[in-house]
């Protein structure tokens, strides 16, 4: 499998077309980032829920957090 089909396979049917024009290094840092901006974004949603948690009275936080996943 080439670069192109792997990021294809990676990002589903909404791939554009045009991003067989670009070389398997570009595709490969364009991948890589792609995976460092979907790991940051996780975290920060994380953060945000660990934020939010502080707004409930303490008691309720387990069990919301348990509910919640």
């Amino acid at each position: 499998m080439g670069e192109f089909e792997a990021l294809r396979a990676r990002l589903g049917d909404g791939a554009p077309d045009a991003l067989s024009q670009l070389s398997d290094a570009e595709l490969r840092h364009f991948a890589a980032t792609l995976d460092d901006a979907r790991h940051r974004q996780a975290r920060a949603i994380a953060e945000a829920g660990d934020r939010a948690l502080h707004h409930i009275p303490r008691l309720l936080r387990g069990p919301i957090r348990r509910i919640v996943g």
